[in-house]
């Protein structure tokens, strides 16, 4: 980069630029936190003549993901092309969707009780019209925001690096049909009769679809009351699809919840939400990087085929297929490469996305803890909870159960409640930030402010006080 944020080509010429930086005429920028890592160079005496630029091609691929993107840069010059570097964004769509059904969850709850008082109180539910009007319409959820903003934020990091104006962006046109996925001899008149034609409900569909039959005891339940139970919870990323969902008389739906009774099934549970996102989102995408980047569109048919033809010389991952992305179109394979000589400098930068801000005030639920003092005023925590707590630890009996086995002790309750989060002014590390320790440098995955211990997936558990700070979080970091 030239005085003036102009950004020029990359060099490998490390001399020159440690004797710029030695004698203050560049600074850095960016980059060089890690070994590998590329550095961003800003020439502090020199301003770039465009006039003057070397007529290179710069070839990006962007392998499109649900959970991950892959990406590749080229290098195109004369009759050689080289690989400068590649890796994969680790993004947060599946985090941002879990986020979304847990805070539906206890908005349902806290309404719910909301009415059940409410009702109480007056004989009947009454109306309340919003506080504020603060619902902004989009185009997009927020876990669609989410998957094209974090396409947006690789290509700026791409965009500081090499010139923008001689850049070619190459992105994989990914349109998922869900129902040939499910049934590849499908036809066209079976788009609109599909298993669940001419039933009300998905509920129907079940009932007959299981012959009104418990599938764990085997008992015919056609004029009983009857449970459709999902086999796969919606708290731990179970679908509303069919085969998810399971015919249940009350009593076995029962012991499923409590424990007693196991819930198999042998359909095979699908997820389609994946291929759902990129559908929506990859018309957006094509349409607006097309006006503002010089946009090619290649299809995985194209990749696939290229992959296969390697005789497993190339594996799948998203970073190789990004690859092979960059130097194909839609008509397939550039021919023109076959005859330029290559090189790659094997330089692999993966990302991780982190959540720069936790907005939940309550960081934690403190059980009611019972006490036991005996005669050297020692105390001991012995019981939590009046009765046993959904999610309370196993080896913590509750006070019913530890009365069951010792009835005449004297205990001391300590009530519980809510712990509040902290200000962020107060911590001094947040998750996705960068540290120097004796071990090394790491990302921090975990900080905790209790116990001032930092946990970070290279070294585990290190204190605080050994570690040093280097990079904030930037949402998108580099691992």
């Amino acid at each position: 980069m030239d005085s003036q944020g102009n950004i020029g080509h990359p060099t490998r010429k490390g001399r020159m630029v440690r004797r710029l930086l030695k004698k203050g005429k560049a600074k850095v920028i960016a980059g060089g936190v890690k070994k590998g890592q590329p550095l961003l160079i800003q020439l502090l005496d020199k301003v770039f003549d465009k006039s003057k630029t070397i007529d290179t091609e710069f070839r990006i691929g962007i392998d499109s993901g649900y959970k991950y993107i892959g990406y590749s840069l080229f290098k195109i010059y004369k009759n050689h092309i080289e690989l400068l570097l590649s890796g994969e964004v680790e993004t947060r769509t599946s985090e941002v969707t879990k986020n979304l059904s847990d805070r539906k969850m206890y908005r349902s709850l806290r309404h719910q009780y909301r009415r059940k008082n409410v009702k109480r109180k007056f004989s009947k539910a009454k109306f309340r019209h919003p506080k504020w009007k603060n619902r902004a319409k989009h185009a997009f959820q927020p876990t669609h925001r989410h998957l094209i903003t974090s396409h947006i934020n690789i290509l700026k990091w791409l965009f500081k690096r090499v010139p923008k104006d001689q850049c070619e962006v190459h992105l994989e046109y990914s349109k998922f049909d869900v129902q040939k996925m499910i049934n590849p001899g499908i036809h066209s008149w079976q788009y609109q009769r599909g298993p669940q034609y001419g039933f009300e409900n998905v509920k129907a569909y079940i009932r007959d679809r299981d012959n009104y039959t418990c599938q764990i005891c085997k008992k015919h339940i056609a004029n009983e009351k009857n449970e459709v139970h999902h086999i796969i919870p919606r708290s731990k990323g179970g679908s509303d699809r069919p085969d998810n969902l399971i015919l249940l008389c009350q009593n076995c739906h029962t012991k499923v919840h409590t424990g007693k009774v196991s819930c198999t099934s042998n359909l095979i549970h699908s997820k389609f939400r994946d291929a759902g996102v990129l559908n929506s989102c990859m018309k957006w995408m094509f349409d607006n990087f097309s006006k503002k980047v010089s946009l090619v569109k290649t299809f995985g048919y194209i990749t696939k085929t290229v992959r296969l033809n390697s005789n497993g010389k190339i594996s799948k991952t998203h970073a190789h297929d990004a690859m092979i992305i960059a130097l194909c179109n839609e008509n397939g394979p550039e021919t023109k490469f076959k005859t330029y000589t290559n090189y790659d400098h094997h330089i692999t930068v993966n990302f991780k996305q982190y959540r720069r801000h936790i907005r939940s005030w309550t960081q934690r639920l403190e059980d009611r803890k019972y006490y036991l003092i005996d005669d050297l005023k020692f105390k001991k925590c012995v019981a939590h909870n009046r009765r046993r707590a959904t999610a309370q630890n196993k080896k913590y009996p509750s006070l019913e159960e530890y009365l069951e086995k010792y009835s005449n002790m004297q205990l001391i309750a300590k009530p519980g409640g809510r712990i509040m989060k902290q200000s962020e002014k107060n911590m001094n590390f947040r998750r996705g930030d960068i540290i120097k320790c004796p071990k090394g440098i790491a990302t921090v995955q975990f900080y905790e402010l209790r116990h001032k211990e930092i946990t970070t997936a290279q070294f585990g558990r290190i204190r605080e006080r050994v570690c040093t700070k280097i990079l904030n979080n930037a949402g998108m970091c580099i691992v």
